[in-house]
C-alpha cells in the first residue's frame, strides 16, 4: 500500500485542478466519490493507518469495526473482514458498494475471510451496535458521543483532531493503552506503551473498562 505513483488531489494545480474539479465538484463535499477519488484524497499523501490496522488485527482478537465519521477512508477494511462505516454525507452511500472498490479491498486485505462492508448514512450520534474497535479520526467528539458502540473492553483508536484524544485521556471509563509513533515519512510504525506523545497527527489506543 505504499505506492507513490498517486498525486494528492491538494498538489494539484492548473488544468489537472480544473479537470478534477469538473468531474467531482468541491474537494471536500463532491458531487460522487469512485475508485480515482479515494486514490488521491488518501493516498496520494501515504495514509500512516495503513500500519496501524495491520498491528491492531494481528495483536488483538477485533472481529468487527465500528467507523464513525468515516467519509470513504476504505483503510480499515484491508484488515478487518468486517466493517461499519458511519457518515451523513449522502453522496458516498454506494461508493463502498462499486466493483471496483470491492475488487480494490480483495486486492489488498490481508485475511481470507469474506470481506463485509456496511454503510450508515446517519448520524453517529443515533447509530447503535457493539463493535470490538472504535475508530476516531478528525470526525468530532467520537470517544464520546459513540461510546455506546464499544463493547466492554472494546479498542477506542483516536487522534487529537477535534481534540477526541484529550477526550478519551479525561473520561474515566478508558483505560489508556499507549500511542503510536511513526517514522520513515511514516511508512513505519511503533506502538509504544509508555508516554503521552500529544501530537495531532499520534494516533492512541484505548480500551473501554467502565460505563
Amino acid at each position: 500500500m505504499s505506492d507513490k505513483k498517486y498525486t494528492s488531489v491538494f498538489d494539484l494545480k492548473g488544468l489537472e485542478l480544473e479537470d478534477f474539479m469538473k468531474k467531482y465538484g468541491d474537494i471536500f463535499e463532491p458531487r460522487y466519490v469512485d475508485l480515482d477519488y479515494y486514490k488521491l484524497y488518501y493516498l496520494g499523501k501515504y495514509d500512516p493507518t495503513l500500519h496501524i490496522f495491520h498491528y491492531l488485527s494481528q495483536t488483538y482478537e477485533i472481529n468487527n469495526v465500528v467507523y464513525p465519521g468515516s467519509f470513504i477512508h476504505l483503510a480499515p477494511s484491508y484488515s478487518f473482514s468486517n466493517v461499519t462505516y458511519i457518515d451523513v454525507y449522502e453522496n458516498i452511500g454506494d461508493f463502498f458498494e462499486q466493483d471496483d472498490v470491492k475488487k480494490y479491498v480483495d486486492l489488498h486485505k490481508i485475511y481470507d475471510e469474506k470481506t463485509s462492508i456496511i454503510y450508515r448514512n446517519e448520524s453517529y450520534m443515533t447509530s447503535q451496535g457493539k463493535f470490538d474497535l472504535m475508530i476516531s479520526s478528525n470526525a468530532g467528539s467520537i470517544s464520546m458521543d459513540c461510546i455506546n458502540l464499544l463493547k466492554q473492553g472494546g479498542l477506542l483508536l483516536v487522534n487529537n483532531g477535534n481534540n477526541d484524544a484529550d477526550n478519551a485521556f479525561e473520561n474515566e471509563c478508558y483505560t489508556y493503552l499507549g500511542y503510536f509513533r511513526f517514522s520513515g515519512n511514516q511508512e513505519k510504525v511503533t506502538f509504544i506503551v509508555d508516554g503521552m506523545s500529544k501530537k495531532s497527527d499520534t494516533y492512541y489506543l484505548f480500551r473501554l473498562d467502565k460505563r
